[in-house]
């Protein structure tokens, strides 16, 4: 499903469309259709009168590298590194991004005649764009440059011939030659796909609708910038991130310290960590098993969702994921097709789902189909047909928590010090059973469960990020001098690449933090604070040194390795505010109506209540169901919910009488 967010006036809609991943303009176009419809426009092109500013972001880039969708590349590198690609084994990237035969050792000096042969093979081989990645290219990438004048004047871009150049010292300003690479490498693959996408959106907007409005793009950093600042590697993983910084919108409303996202779709599962109301991110990472050492928000993936494909192993175990089903053409009980038993099939047969009121009632499940596929492809003689789903119910959990344990030890907090927040269109049907798991004590869902991504993106800045490698000797004690020139030239092109964008100067914002190590080679992370735009270097190193001595107290002294500068711009946003008049008194809700609903191992009579009729104050009680048009939320046997003024709910154990 594709999540959409109106803020206005009238205070926050969401809806959700079907995604089309054949164009994604047409859910774009759904989107607006169905907010203008459902907010009283008579087209779409009256509803965009009214609208200030569009926000999307997206897991297209991430798509596509997960499915290797993308288009053709070949790579120039140094010699002797053309499997390795600076690392110490084959890079996980070689025939999987690239292939083997498109990756081509040339030397720095190499001749205008080398390199147009090398680059005519690359060609003949299907790729459609060329990256260039020497060793030892950081800070300085002469070769680098000399060879993209010599290609480019071979393959001038006003001939429909002309090659793309990409540069692995424009992609990552780090001294990790592998990094540099990577990075230009994803770039080049994903890039097609989502500028198609983005640009054929901006057009329809522009000449379709006559909008003018900013369409700003979401970016890993938790930002937004326009199109023409917009890298394709910078949005990967960007709609996950987005559902963080709505989580730790309301981690800092709760006062939450410590606080684990788990974000439940239809495909995958996502889990990111939360301290003191701000995401938490590295200094290094992957995407999707790709190595880099940049910064990184503190995110795992598991693939695991409501279309996962279940299958029982000859041992007899449940194997769940990560061959998914997706939304086309979805789990068995959709009745468009699917043939394979999934996770969706079996919540139904396990009474979780309302076969009549699924998304609002706009799709009907078919139960007795469910019952049959989860029969046919996972029965075990002697067990009833409910056993099994609980089974491949148990599976998902039993993934779900593994990663959430991953997340919470990777962040260095307690499991039993956490809070968990539960979103995405299947977190709230689970979250109350990863705490089980995990002796987690409470869990958090939220209204906005099914499009807290979108909301994130709705609270967000403009964000540009800029990171730099120090490059000294290691006895230059000048090191602070060079990251405190560094941080002023990367404040200058802040400054110029919002005043390209058409935004005001003086309301821009400038943090800096520094990576640094020590003679162990741990890293950590040193945030220096905020700086304003006129930033003097010699201002800039005294606030870094007292940073360091601060930090360091009674520890080896540490070294600064690389310098980010997180340039923002505050955009106009929704701000939630609490629903007063939902108060009630503290007493057990009225349920609409009950249902069976299966636990451990019995059928168990449930209540089932409405999600937006349940007041501030009241308990309910498992095992029951609250539910919204695209909301459910599962409370097991020994639960308990109450929904607060934000129309959120807090997930708690409820303590047995003796």
């Amino acid at each position: 499903m594709t999540d959409v967010v109106v803020s206005g006036p009238r205070g926050l809609h969401s809806f959700k469309v079907e995604t089309t991943p054949h164009d994604f303009t047409v859910c774009f176009r759904d989107a607006l259709a169905l907010a203008a419809t459902s907010l009283g426009y008579n087209s779409a092109a009256a509803f965009l009168l009214d609208v200030a500013q569009i926000r999307w972001s997206s897991t297209i880039t991430t798509n596509v590298l997960a499915e290797l969708k993308g288009s053709k590349v070949g790579l120039l590198v140094t010699p002797t590194f053309e499997e390795t690609l600076y690392g110490r084994e084959v890079s996980p990237i070689v025939d999987r991004v690239v292939s083997k035969t498109n990756v081509i050792g040339m030397t720095s000096d190499a001749s205008s005649r080398e390199l147009v042969t090398a680059v005519r093979a690359l060609l003949q081989e299907g790729a459609r764009r060329v990256c260039i990645s020497y060793l030892g290219q950081y800070p300085q990438n002469v070769e680098e440059q000399r060879a993209k004048r010599l290609i480019q004047a071979q393959y001038p871009d006003h001939f429909l011939g002309a090659v793309p150049i990409l540069l692995g010292s424009e992609m990552a300003q780090t001294v990790d030659d592998t990094t540099r690479t990577h990075c230009s490498l994803i770039n080049a693959y994903v890039h097609s796909e989502l500028a198609t996408s983005l640009f054929d959106a901006e057009d329809i907007l522009r000449d379709e609708f006559g909008w003018a409005g900013p369409l700003l793009i979401g970016h890993t950093n938790g930002g937004v910038a326009r199109l023409g600042k917009t890298k394709a590697i910078d949005t990967i993983e960007s709609g996950p991130v987005f559902g963080t910084y709505g989580g730790a919108y309301f981690a800092q409303r709760y006062k939450r310290a410590a606080v684990i996202a788990l974000d439940v779709g239809g495909t995958t599962t996502k889990a990111s960590a939360i301290r003191d109301g701000k995401p938490m991110y590295l200094g290094c990472g992957d995407f999707l098993g790709i190595p880099v050492r940049t910064r990184m928000p503190l995110l795992q993936s598991l693939a695991v969702g409501g279309g996962s494909v279940a299958k029982r192993h000859d041992s007899g175990k449940i194997e769940l994921g990560p061959e998914s089903m997706g939304s086309a053409p979805g789990p068995a009980c959709y009745g468009l097709g699917g043939e394979s038993a999934t996770l969706t099939d079996a919540l139904l047969c396990l009474g979780y789902l309302d076969p009549v009121a699924f998304l609002g009632g706009r799709r009907m499940l078919d139960s007795n189909r469910a019952t049959q596929i989860l029969a046919e492809q996972l029965q075990c003689p002697g067990r009833a047909i409910e056993s099994v789903a609980e089974d491949v119910r148990n599976e998902a959990v039993a993934q779900m928590s593994r990663l959430v344990a991953g997340v919470a030890s990777a962040s260095g907090v307690l499991q039993q010090d956490l809070s968990l927040f539960a979103f995405g269109g299947n977190g709230p049907m689970f979250g109350a059973l990863v705490c089980d798991q995990l002796g987690i004590g409470e869990c958090w869902v939220f209204g906005l469960a099914p499009v807290l991504g979108a909301f994130g993106s709705a609270i967000s800045s403009v964000v540009h990020v800029y990171e730099r490698s120090i490059v000294t000797q290691r006895s230059d004690q000048g090191y602070k001098m060079v990251a405190s020139n560094a941080v002023v030239s990367m404040v200058a092109q802040a400054a110029a690449d919002l005043r390209a964008e058409g935004f005001e100067l003086s309301k821009a914002m400038y943090e800096v933090e520094c990576r640094v190590v020590d003679s162990q080679q741990h890293e950590s992370t040193l945030a220096i604070g905020a700086i304003g735009q006129a930033c003097d270097a010699k201002d800039v190193e005294r606030n870094i040194v007292a940073a360091l001595e601060q930090f360091q107290g009674a520890r080896e002294t540490v070294r600064i390795v690389t310098v980010v500068v997180s340039a923002s711009y505050p955009m106009p946003a929704f701000e939630p505010k609490p629903n007063r008049n939902r108060a009630g008194s503290r007493k057990a809700a009225p349920s609409l109506s009950t249902r069976n609903l299966y636990f451990d191992g019995v059928w168990q009579v449930g209540s089932i209540f409405d999600w937006n009729r349940l007041a501030v104050g009241q308990m309910v009680q498992g095992p029951s169901l609250a539910a919204a048009d695209t909301l459910t939320c599962l409370i097991p046997p020994g639960w308990g919910l109450e929904v607060d003024e934000y129309g959120n709910g807090r997930l708690t154990r409820i303590p047995r009488v003796h």
